[in-house]
């Protein structure tokens, strides 16, 4: 019997050198080429099929290799594309093998660059940096380059605290008395309309001040798209070129308007907003602020996945303060500083002009004054249209009947004379008194007032 023996092929370490360095992006040297050639001369097998295919590569000129895609700005791709042309000869699993042999690697490069670098993680040993100043767009408020959110029902005035917030930022005015970082800032008006410019031109109004480093993007944008990134990245860098300042804050109102038909309670689609989030952040430097609803449980917080929440650098609940024109700022998450304290602030009307049939349009201005929270009574916290009278009507039958005192009609009137007025309880008692009476707060029985929850 004759025994047919094959020759097995063992690559050279010139082609592994040409290889390995091919497919990190780096030049091979004509030596080691030539070297490849005379160890690998059959060109039917497979690594003389190799070398002929890295002979061809070393000699196509600079504008080939770019027109190719194996030189470019984006690594990554160039690198992919360059390992693609080898795994075409000696397929995908023996390269992967080539490139991850350790002591291989070691022993072809003994004292290269490729042996003796270092990690692009970084790193830091123990408690280094624990004095490293933290940098805010809004001290206390807003840390820069993070990932940030404001969230609140409808009509909870939210918007309009991001209208103010960054129009402080791309003036540089301080904001509740707190230090602003100017900057330019781009703001993805999601849901359209006026009302956005509307409102800038009310802070400028009443603010004596133009906010030119202020862009509105006038569409949504879906950071779950690497397309929409790749265009506010693009928007960022022609934002910077015009007014010479950088992007600090880029605004997305509203997410919903901005998930790009994707769900929110999927942890998946939440995850890829997110990444597109981060994204933007990460490239622009600036610190990336989602105007967001809250669930139907309010007390619940945010609507949809709580991965969001998890993701934030700082978190927010906006709440109108009763029916009035105010809000109440709350922080609910403040990741690496003190939260600050919960405040209400007022809102300002200002008129900016009439239009043809003479009638006065009108926005609202955020008076970043900060002051104490009128809390609203839990038993009233349903009521519609609740004003400070109808509080302190509540208020007064509540104390009255707590102490055991008697609580009747004209006792009450008493009481509220001598702290709203005598003429506005003349007017007006009458209609406090069935407004509560119809909504269930005060029974009424004769000249009697109780509240409901009392016997």
């Amino acid at each position: 019997m004759t025994v047919q023996l094959t020759a097995v092929e063992v690559v050279s370490d010139a082609l592994f050198a040409c290889s390995y360095l091919w497919s990190h992006g780096r030049p091979y040297t004509r030596s080691d080429l030539d070297k490849a050639i005379h160890q690998h001369k059959d060109t039917t097998t497979r690594y003389g099929k190799l070398v002929a295919k890295l002979t061809q590569l070393h000699g196509m000129t600079y504008e080939e290799l770019c027109d190719a895609g194996y030189l470019g700005s984006d690594a990554g791709q160039v690198n992919e594309l360059r390992r693609e042309a080898l795994k075409e000869v000696i397929g995908e699993e023996e390269l992967k093998a080539w490139l991850t042999d350790a002591q291989r690697i070691q022993r072809v490069f003994p004292s290269t660059e490729i042996q003796s670098r270092r990690t692009r993680l970084p790193l830091s040993r123990g408690s280094e940096g624990y004095d490293a100043r933290q940098d805010f767009v809004i001290k206390h408020f807003l840390p820069a380059q993070s990932l940030c959110s404001i969230y609140g029902p409808s009509g909870s005035y939210k918007s309009f605290l991001a209208v103010s917030w960054a129009c402080h930022i791309a003036t540089g005015q301080f904001w509740a008395g707190k230090k602003v970082a100017q900057g330019a800032v781009l703001y993805v008006v999601g849901e359209g309309g006026v009302g956005v410019p509307r409102r800038i031109r009310a802070w400028e109004q009443v603010n004596g001040l133009q906010a030119d480093n202020l862009y509105l993007v006038n569409r949504p944008v879906f950071p779950v798209r690497s397309s929409e990134v790749n265009e506010v990245l693009l928007a960022a860098r022609q934002v910077e070129a015009e007014c010479g300042l950088p992007v600090l804050l880029v605004v997305i109102d509203t997410l919903a308007r901005c998930f790009g038909g994707n769900d929110e309670n999927d942890a998946r689609d939440m995850g890829a907003f997110i990444e597109g989030c981060d994204t933007i952040k990460q490239k622009t430097g600036a610190t990336v602020l989602v105007v967001h609803h809250s669930g139907k449980d309010e007390a619940k917080g945010a609507r949809g996945s709580s991965s969001f929440r998890a993701a934030l650098d700082a978190e927010f609940n906006v709440k109108r303060e009763g029916e009035g024109k105010a809000l109440i700022l709350s922080c609910t998450k403040m990741k690496d500083a003190e939260e600050p304290d919960r405040k209400a602030y007022d809102l300002r009307t200002a008129e900016l002009y009439t239009d043809e049939d003479g009638e006065a349009i009108c926005s609202l201005v955020v008076h970043d004054v900060p002051r104490e929270a009128k809390e609203v009574e839990p038993e009233l916290a349903n009521v519609s249209r609740l004003t400070e009278n109808h509080q302190a009507l509540w208020q007064a039958v509540r104390s009255r009947t707590a102490s055991g005192e008697s609580c009747t009609i004209s006792v009450i009137k008493d009481d509220l004379r001598a702290t709203l007025g005598a003429d506005k309880v003349r007017k007006s008692f009458p209609r406090w008194l069935d407004k509560l009476e119809s909504e269930k707060i005060i029974r009424v029985d004769g000249e009697n007032l109780y509240p409901t929850t009392v016997d």
